[in-house]
């Protein structure tokens, strides 16, 4: 790392900060996702309006805060009566960390299923602890009754084993692959990419995350709020060119559901590989994550791939999810990898529209542009 461009980088960010506070004050200490909420682009807006749209609502200008909510819930509620069953696939790759894997699956199964028919794949890729080998026996033998509830169909369960070298962005296209088979039953509709250090609390989350994405033929990738294990934010979306490849605005926060960005759905440049919805359709059409990008990087590629074709990227604040972030696999080679994908998009990277141009790529934190220029990755990546 070029120690000098990090010192100079840093040094730029604190004053920015600094200028963000003199315009607009306290507000943006208590409340920092306010930027976001403020300074929205052009295209951010553009797609509330036609989302808007599509749900018969007013213009956004009239709308009340939470109004587009209570529609989009109101529609959930009415749909989730009438709606044939949705065919969902969870993929979810690992490594042992069985324990971990195993409160995932199972926090996951606890989710109202009454109106999907879920697949599980897991991925396992090389695992080589004893107790990570026995734990998917008894997963495979306790199946049925584990999942059985009064009010749920049983989901199906494929278990792939993959050996070769990590490769995130691999073993997602394969399981895709392997699920498309129509030879092992229907073809999924949706999506969910999932890692095994995620747990799932609310009982509608899945529920809510797949209406959403059923809305409208526009909406590509559909995300989360992921929280820490202590409850502050780790991933409200993420932010393509903000300072490497791309940063999580507003991470480490504390939670304050009353801060107007939990209000509403909002459409964001990405949304992390961590926890991403898309319809199997859409995910054929941007020919599925870069292999190219094994560590780092897949889900901002992923999610610009789906702008490329002209559709919108989601996030639903007021939707949580805990993600333990520090339990996932070490990430190496990020620095060719950012290097790849930076070159790969340019401008569609360092400037997405779906970031307001308002806000600083210099600094994970929101603050207020001031004319700086990209942030310069090239400078602090080691050569």
């Amino acid at each position: 790392m070029n120690l000098f461009a990090r010192i100079f980088c840093k040094l730029v960010e604190i004053v920015l900060h600094i200028r963000t506070f003199f315009i607009h004050g306290p507000k943006v200490l208590h409340d920092p996702t306010w930027l976001l909420v403020h300074y929205q682009s052009d295209a951010q807006r553009a797609a509330t309006s036609r989302l808007a749209a599509d749900l018969r609502l007013p213009s956004p200008e009239r709308l009340t805060p939470a109004q587009l909510a209570a529609a989009v819930e109101e529609r959930r509620l009415k749909r989730s009566q009438t709606d044939a069953k949705t065919r969902i696939a969870v993929i979810i790759p690992f490594r042992d960390a069985w324990k971990m894997t195993r409160n995932c699956i199972e926090s996951l199964l606890k989710q109202d299923r009454s109106h999907f028919e879920l697949t599980v794949c897991l991925v396992d890729n090389g695992s080589q602890r004893n107790d990570t080998k026995e734990g998917i026996q008894l997963l495979k033998q306790n199946w049925n009754s584990l999942v059985k509830t009064a009010d749920s169909s049983l989901p199906v369960l494929h278990i792939i084993h993959d050996e070769r070298p990590f490769n995130f962005s691999q073993l997602n296209n394969s399981a895709v692959e392997f699920l498309n088979d129509p030879s092992r039953g229907a073809i999924p509709e949706f999506l969910l990419f999932l890692n095994n250090d995620t747990l799932w609390e609310e009982p509608h989350t899945l529920e809510k995350l797949v209406h959403f994405a059923k809305l409208s033929p526009r909406i590509g990738a559909v995300g989360c709020t992921l929280l820490y294990k202590n409850s502050n934010v780790q991933h409200l979306f993420l932010a393509p060119g903000v300072k490497l490849a791309g940063a999580h605005p507003c991470k480490g926060i504390c939670l304050s559901r009353k801060q107007s960005w939990y209000a509403d759905p909002r459409p964001v440049p990405a949304v992390t590989g961590a926890l991403l919805l898309v319809s199997v359709i859409n995910f054929k059409k941007v020919g599925g994550f870069d292999t190219a990008l094994a560590t780092s990087c897949q889900d901002i590629d992923f999610c610009i791939k789906l702008q490329e074709l002209g559709l919108e990227n989601w996030v639903l604040p007021d939707v949580f999810v805990r993600h333990f972030e520090t339990s996932t696999r070490l990430k190496k080679n990020q620095a060719q990898e950012i290097t790849y994908v930076s070159t790969k998009w340019g401008s569609r990277l360092a400037m997405n529209s779906y970031y307001s141009p308002e806000i600083s790529r210099w600094s994970e934190r929101p603050a207020l542009h001031w004319g700086e220029s990209a942030y310069p990755w090239s400078a602090v990546l080691n050569s």
